[in-house]
């Protein structure tokens, strides 16, 4: 519980709709007015989380940054609100603040350094649906404003460096796949398999209007095709359910038209990848108050279609350790990454380079992030983070370090 809750906390992913405790916050229950709301079935969610990064090495000098996201949430269990069996509901508004290192300091680097950066400074509607159950519980159906890594490829964001947080698709195309705080139309069918496994496949409209903030409940004007991920899950336990793993494979076709990135004037009729995430618990310690002591790793593998994509692939792998020094809910992580520039984007800008010199050549992207998570208090987290990057958008461009101070409060 400790670890999911630090997940939840420190993730700039969704907040969290149906909980079965009522999550602690820094101003406490109201009186007993919160509690009395979350009885009823109603969760109010304020959470702030906070990024700093300073590049100790690397770009036009030294300077420390900072980016930020405040979310605002509510979420409704409708069985205990109204007696209606499976339904939810989540309402969630988020604002961004802050700056981005990597482009103050031309760190070269193309996966953010503070991953909760990005789409604007700007507040934007990001969940606006309901999901209802079926069957025992065995089929998930979701409908309205939703994010696509929110359900598709998802993963948590324990690390500050954008390479091993959130959908990893959306991290290499994220032109058209847009992760959290952006929202679009979409829906998600998911069907259980013997509580074991799961099949999903999701439909969401592809319109770049869903950038602009002020386009929350847009009439579909502006639309350019539909996205459509399919998922396949497994989600063992071994051990007598005492570790426990999730292995999920995808796929996604998007309808839309899309230029190619080397051949000028031609455009191809639809773009697609696929993606491998898996993470497995090793270890286990017995009568741990929390479930999650132990060791955990990760793999996450991602390939984009050549013709349409800068970037066509993104491998990473790491390993955490909740539990440590006796510290049941602290976590110490840490990752390699590698994200690769697509080769035929790479020749159409040498090409480019000839006419222009000031145009910057990309190669591949090469990182490392070590982190220790403190959790201070059971509404703060702290988690100050190592990452050593040789950057891939600059391929010139070596050897950044970056010291960083990943935070999370719940209000």
């Amino acid at each position: 519980v400790g670890g999911a809750l630090a997940w939840a906390l420190l993730c700039s992913g969704p907040a969290l709709a149906a909980e079965t405790k009522m999550p602690p916050g820094l101003t406490g229950d109201w009186g007993g007015a919160r509690g009395l709301l979350f009885e009823l079935g109603v969760a109010l969610q304020v959470r702030y989380a906070t990024e700093l990064a300073y590049n100790a090495r690397g770009g036009k000098g030294h300077a420390l940054r900072q980016a930020g996201q405040l979310d605002v949430g509510l979420g409704v269990d409708l069985e205990k609100l109204a007696g209606l069996k499976g339904g939810t509901f989540q309402f969630t508004f988020t604002h961004r603040n802050g700056n981005d290192l990597g482009a103050d300091m031309e760190l070269g680097n193309l996966q953010l350094v503070q991953e909760v950066y990005g789409r604007g400074n700007v507040g934007r509607l990001t969940q606006l649906w309901y999901e209802q159950l079926f069957w025992d519980d065995r089929v998930h159906l979701k409908l309205g404003r939703v994010t696509v890594g929110e359900d598709t490829a998802e993963f948590p964001c324990d690390f500050q460096n954008l390479s091993f947080c959130s959908a990893q698709p959306g991290n290499l195309v994220g032109n058209y796949w847009f992760n959290w705080p952006v929202s679009q139309w979409g829906t998600r069918l998911r069907v259980d398999v013997a509580k074991v496994a799961y099949v999903q496949l999701a439909a969401y409209e592809m319109n770049p209007r869903n950038l602009d903030p002020s386009f929350y409940l847009g009439r579909f004007s502006g639309a350019t095709g539909v996205m459509l991920p399919l998922e396949v899950a497994w989600n063992p336990k071994f051990l007598q359910g005492t570790l426990e793993g999730l292995y999920k494979l995808g796929a996604w076709y998007d309808t839309s038209n899309a230029s190619d990135v080397l051949l000028d004037d031609v455009e191809h009729r639809g773009r697609y990848g696929a993606y491998f995430v898996a993470r497995q618990q090793l270890t286990h310690v017995p009568n741990a108050a929390n479930k999650a002591q132990g060791l955990n790793i990760f793999v996450r593998l991602t390939h984009t279609d050549r013709d349409t994509s800068t970037v066509d692939s993104q491998y990473t792998a790491g390993l955490a350790y909740t539990g440590l020094f006796g510290r049941a809910d602290d976590d110490v992580g840490f990752a390699l990454g590698r994200t690769h520039s697509n080769g035929r984007y790479v020749t159409s800008q040498r090409l480019k380079q000839l006419q222009d010199p000031t145009t910057l050549v990309p190669g591949t992207e090469y990182l490392g992030e070590l982190f220790y998570s403190l959790r201070a208090t059971p509404w703060l987290v702290l988690r100050p983070n190592f990452q050593f990057i040789n950057p891939g958008a600059n391929e010139d461009a070596r050897n950044v370090i970056v010291l960083g101070l990943k935070g999370a409060l719940s209000l």
